[in-house]
């Protein structure tokens, strides 16, 4: 590695040069990233959301369609008093925007999401601009599944078993690209984001699944004492 000579170094210069070499290697941009490409655990991650997410999409297809041909017949995603998706195919929010299922959103999403693992596990580059569409998709996503864990919760009070597997799959899919987007620097964060979203993506990942557990075992304390 080259010697870089700090007193002909602008302060901006020096100031992103001691930022540089203060971060721990892992936390750096990656030559890989750099290129456009990424690492193959996101890829991996990215892939297997994916192919999650267009399976449960799916599944609700089916079963809506199921739904409109039978509609007194139970459906099999119907487990119990808690665990079921006929209610939430059944409520206004399920068609939100345009009269379209959202199940249908959720397909060309999760989609376009499994089409770029595969080329990222082919060890493809995307262009910087499309890291940063998808940066920003990722927000738009979080905002869409606070907005599912509200009105499963609040609103329906059950738990959808297919929306269950598209927040396992979405959760670390967010976490995994906005902690990529923040290592190679392609929008403004600071130095403690950026080691909090890198260094502790796993950790982040996990603590959001253990606080959706805790919670629902807490809200519906009563439903499950009843049913067990």
């Amino acid at each position: 590695m080259a010697k870089v000579d700090v007193s002909q170094l602008s302060d901006e210069e020096l100031d992103a040069f001691l930022e540089r070499n203060a971060e721990k290697p892992d936390r750096l941009a990656t030559s890989l990233q750099e290129a456009g490409g990424t690492p193959l655990e996101h890829a991996i991650v990215m892939l297997v959301a994916g192919l999650l997410g267009m399976f449960a999409s799916v599944e609700l297809l089916l079963a809506e369609k199921e739904l409109l041909t039978h509609p007194s017949a139970p459906l099999a995603c119907d487990i119990n008093p808690i665990i079921g998706c006929g209610t939430f195919l059944q409520a206004d929010f399920n068609s939100l925007f345009f009269g379209i299922s959202n199940a249908v959103y959720g397909l060309a999403f999760f989609s376009g999401i499994t089409a770029l693992g595969l080329v990222l596990l082919g060890r493809g580059q995307f262009n910087v601009w499309l890291w940063r569409a998808l940066a920003l998709a990722m927000v738009g996503a979080c905002i869409w599944l606070v907005w599912f864990w509200y009105t499963a919760f609040f609103v329906e009070k059950g738990l959808c078993p297919y929306c269950l597997v598209t927040w396992f799959a979405t959760i670390p899919l967010i976490v995994h690209t906005l902690a990529r987007s923040a290592q190679a620097r392609h929008y403004p964060t600071t130095r403690g984001i950026r080691r909090f979203l890198v260094g502790g993506r796993w950790y982040i990942v996990g603590g959001i699944y253990l606080a959706l557990i805790i919670f629902a075992t807490v809200w519906f304390w009563d439903q499950w004492v009843a049913i067990f």
